[in-house]
């Protein structure tokens, strides 16, 4: 009697683990396609999210303003894998100063001496462009270089170079500071901002230097 008892405690306590098992196999296999499911969950959102700001497109004149949308930019790619193509538009009136001041025997227009340049002065373009662009990589933040960066100078009007830069690249977000340096160049960069803002073929976010913010009562 005593060995049959024994006997049916030890299948009691076999079914039971058996139980037990079969009760943490499905508890684990639940618990392992719930991390699957989570973790496939954060890559398609992260995916999404790439998507969204893959391509940024940073505007700058040399500002406090562009420098803080230059930081702007690079917070963004951090967390979105962006790449960046930074843009800085030598202005065509600045432009034709310079020309006639070099040859002042003939005037002619910037749209002249980019589409046919007459000699002398195709030069001096592509001297004022290769000074923007050393310009450009020396006001760059140094940490930006951790994503990928495309330098870009280019010559006309600012807003105008900018939209066309938007739409030509397939820009998913602009950014931009909202005032120049000083003096009339301060009013001149507002509008450009405020055309960039209409006229973009996408998202802009347009940064103001804390300097330029009024003081908090």
């Amino acid at each position: 009697m005593t060995d049959e008892t024994g006997h049916l405690i030890q299948k009691l306590q076999l079914v039971g683990k058996a139980k037990e098992d079969e009760y943490f196999r499905k508890a684990d296999q639940a618990l392992i396609e719930s991390l699957h499911g989570k973790a496939r969950a954060q890559r398609e959102e992260a995916e999404r999210l790439h998507a969204v700001f893959a391509r940024l497109l940073v505007a700058v004149d040399f500002s406090t303003d562009s420098k803080q949308a230059l930081r702007y930019a690079g917070d963004i790619a951090e967390r979105f894998e962006s790449s960046i193509i930074v843009l800085h538009v030598m202005e065509q009136q600045a432009m034709e100063v310079r020309i006639m001041e070099r040859h002042p025997e003939r005037p002619f227009l910037i749209g002249d001496a980019v589409g046919s340049p007459a000699e002398g002065v195709e030069d001096l373009v592509a001297e004022q462009r290769e000074k923007g662009y050393q310009t450009l990589q020396r006001f760059l933040p140094p940490d930006l270089a951790r994503h990928p960066v495309e330098l870009r100078v280019l010559i006309g009007t600012p807003f105008e170079r900018i939209v066309e830069t938007a739409t030509g690249e397939r820009i998913d977000l602009v950014v931009m500071g909202t005032h120049g340096r000083t003096g009339l160049s301060h009013w001149v960069t507002g509008s450009i901002a405020e055309r960039v803002v209409r006229l973009a073929p996408c998202p802009v976010l347009t940064v103001k230097d804390r300097a330029h913010q009024p003081p908090s009562d």
